[in-house]
């Protein structure tokens, strides 16, 4: 008699508590109404800076709840996918219960998305690439200051999509390296300044001319693969004339050389994203800036970066724009 009193109680709590929560669910599902759906939706266009020429919307009735919804028809820029739009909706949407749906006709390159609540629908929209329409907001590139191939986060950025360019402070460990950062797709240049150690590749203002050309050509030798050379402006060799002599023969090498200065330089670590942003808002429509940054500066704008990318900027090789 107990055992059944007992068994009685916990289906009447189990039930209780089923109910609750198919109760909270229902009511979490109702709090999600079509105008927010299609307000969050609308945001992440404008994350992609998709021109609102481009975005058609109407309202519909969908056919089982009879309620009306928005549909979109979005005109994609031909350099954005519409799978880079797609991934970012499933990440927007996938906590709300929501089931979402897309299909691609390859003939005319059309996809198709709906957001349904069971078999009613929320959302719709349908994606085509624009024909004469590309977002060309501007193009950036990276240098990362003075850095070391042999440690393992310079390692993780040689190895990473990113495109960068290693800026290397010459020494005779870094030569085993280079084959490496280039087989990886990256780039490096040169570093000439006061902190130089090994002797055959420093250039002291007191050396005579002589020196300073061995010296150069033994640079030129062992690091012929660099991008460009970049002097320190605070360095001894720069503020003295040997700096004329590395200047005529670099260029008669046809090697580029700059000064650090010459560079968009993230150093203030307070100010570094309100620099980094004002610079990018700065930029002219095709227009390009290459950045001057150490390896913690770079990851912690790293989030940043992947913002302007989402919105039409062009993160290329240093190389292009040098």
């Amino acid at each position: 008699m107990l055992t059944l009193i007992a068994t009685a109680v916990i289906l009447i709590v189990a039930n209780i508590l089923l109910k609750s929560d198919l109760f909270v669910n229902s009511s979490y599902e109702n709090t999600i109404d079509g105008e927010e759906i299609s307000e969050r939706f609308l945001n992440i266009l404008a994350e992609f800076d998709i021109a609102d020429k481009l975005i058609k919307e109407k309202k519909v009735k969908d056919k089982y709840s009879d309620q009306e919804i928005s549909s979109f028809k979005v005109q994609v820029p031909k350099d954005l996918s519409i799978p880079e739009i797609l991934q970012d909706v499933f990440q927007s949407f996938k906590k709300d219960s929501l089931i979402i749906q897309s299909f691609e006709k390859v003939k005319g390159s059309k996809t198709t998305l709906a957001l349904k609540k069971g078999n009613s629908a929320v959302l719709q929209v349908e994606f085509n690439y624009a024909k004469d329409y590309s977002r060309n907001n501007g193009y950036l590139a990276f240098i990362i200051n003075d850095v070391d191939p042999a440690n393992e986060s310079t390692i993780a950025l040689i190895e990473s999509p990113a495109k960068i360019n290693l800026l290397i402070r010459p020494e005779t460990k870094h030569l085993q390296q280079l084959e490496y950062i280039r087989s990886n797709g990256q780039q490096f240049s040169v570093l000439i300044d006061d902190d130089i150690s090994e002797q055959k590749y420093k250039l002291g203002e007191t050396y005579s001319e002589q020196r300073v050309v061995t010296v150069i050509k033994t640079l030129v030798t062992d690091f012929e693969k660099a991008v460009c050379f970049i002097i320190d402006e605070k360095s001894n060799v720069y503020n003295s004339p040997n700096y004329e002599i590395l200047k005529r023969e670099l260029s008669k090498r046809k090697i580029k050389l700059f000064s650090k200065s010459e560079f968009e330089n993230l150093n203030n670590e307070e100010m570094m994203l309100d620099s980094f942003n004002y610079q990018m808002n700065s930029l002219a429509s095709s227009g390009s800036i290459i950045f001057l940054v150490s390896e913690d500066a770079y990851m912690t704008l790293s989030s940043e970066i992947i913002k302007y990318k989402k919105r039409g900027y062009r993160v290329i090789t240093s190389s292009l724009i040098l």
